[in-house]
């Protein structure tokens, strides 16, 4: 973390404009950070390794915690742990937290998971008829929430950007509109295409290039040098699983990746968090 950015700013003047202590960002970016510690004890106590991803790689190395202005949390898990791992957080339910994919809420159609946080809720306040209000008002879950993204190696780059139009279709066209067509299209994508597209990718894949699984909407192409095994870093003064090469995976990712965006590229969803905790005290 560094006490003065290219902007002039400092950690301290950052997190005064964007998340100061009692703002509705910074209360939910401390609930996330809760919902992340849970996430890697229950991982780590049955044996799966589950690491930061993204912007909160960034945020630990930049910031020494979230990215002032950045308002979720990415974790990723490696393909062949996924599904284990998400069945053991849906048979051992947290009384606070839900494990949210296509089995526990019928609108969701992504080819990842999230754990939602069952007392916020996000509520959009883009366009009634814009794509990504249908999207998340398609969900029966809309809590904070943290994504969970498989990821492997032995990926085709241009098989991938493939999986992830199709699946972005299905969200973007389908979701809240027409559910059934939106079931029936993931069904198809979830259990016979992609798994194919997997099976292309361990003939004639590359062993040494990690991406997001198929069917997610995100492009990176990684070695596997810089992936794993997972080492560890500090975020929000946590110890958490990191990647192998944290600074090489934001210097792919972000290019100049301690220099600050200007203030109209520091982006944010488009969502107010309603904390339900206010509400149950009036």
């Amino acid at each position: 973390m560094i006490k003065l950015f290219n902007t002039g700013e400092t950690q301290e003047t950052l997190r005064q404009d964007y998340n100061p202590d009692g703002s509705v960002l910074r209360r939910a970016q401390l609930r996330m950070l809760d919902m992340a510690i849970y996430l890697q004890e229950t991982a780590k106590k049955i044996g799966i390794p589950l690491r930061l991803d993204g912007g909160n790689v960034l945020g630990a190395l930049r910031h020494g915690g979230f990215i002032p202005w950045d308002d979720d949390i990415d974790m990723v898990i490696s393909q062949k742990d996924f599904k284990r791992f998400c069945d053991y957080l849906k048979a051992h339910p947290h009384p606070n937290y839900v494990l949210q994919d296509n089995s526990t809420d019928s609108g969701f159609y992504k080819e990842w998971a999230c754990l939602r946080d069952l007392r916020t809720e996000n509520r959009s306040h883009e366009n009634f008829n814009s794509e990504n209000r249908r999207i998340h008002e398609a969900q029966k879950y809309r809590g904070l929430h943290i994504d969970i993204f498989p990821y492997e190696g032995n990926m085709i780059p241009w098989l991938q950007h493939l999986a992830a139009k199709l699946s972005v279709n299905v969200n973007l066209k389908m979701a809240g509109r027409y559910p059934r067509a939106a079931q029936i299209c993931y069904n198809l994508l979830h259990y016979f295409i992609f798994p194919m597209f997997r099976c292309i990718g361990k003939i004639f894949g590359n062993p040494n290039l990690y991406m997001h699984s198929y069917g997610a909407w995100f492009y990176e192409q990684n070695p596997k040098r810089i992936m794993i095994p997972h080492k560890d870093i500090v975020f929000e003064g946590y110890t958490f699983e990191g990647p192998a090469d944290a600074e090489e995976l934001c210097r792919i990712a972000y290019g100049n990746f301690m220099d600050l965006p200007p203030r109209d590229k520091r982006d944010r969803h488009k969502v107010d968090i309603v904390f339900f905790d206010d509400e149950n005290a009036q």
